[in-house]
């Protein structure tokens, strides 16, 4: 079974996916730039191809979060990754466990208790 199961294998395919969406995202922002050297009746369809490309970005991006054990926020879709920002006590299992919260619309998975923040409030500019 440890043959299958090869962490440090799952952290090398997540930094590649995580730089092949990147690499894919910088190809969109040049797709961005040269839409406006088009002809105005090929700038639309342009754009449409550009959105659609970026939201199937963010569904795979999604998906592979999920799978590796990420925590999503259904705010909107495609979910938003939320992201580990402090932990809370389980008083049930005499336990700490990780808060995750989502960078779009500040949810959290602490619910109304309280919770000790470790990492500074990230939002995302939604306007981008």
């Amino acid at each position: 079974m440890s043959d299958f199961f090869d962490p440090e294998a799952i952290v090398r395919g997540a930094g590649a996916a995580k730089s092949a969406f990147d690499a894919v995202r910088d190809l969109l922002g040049v797709f961005k730039d040269a839409k406006e050297l088009l002809p105005d009746d090929r700038k639309a369809a342009a754009a449409a191809a550009i959105e659609s490309s970026e939201k199937q970005i963010a569904i795979a991006e999604a998906q592979i979060a999920h799978a590796l054990g990420y925590q999503l926020c259904r705010c909107s879709f495609p979910p938003v990754i939320m992201l580990s920002v402090g932990t809370i006590e389980d008083h049930a299992t005499r336990s700490v466990k990780p808060v995750y919260e989502c960078p779009s619309c500040s949810i959290n998975t602490a619910g109304p208790f309280r919770f000790k923040r470790t990492k500074p409030v990230i939002r995302v500019n939604e306007t981008e």
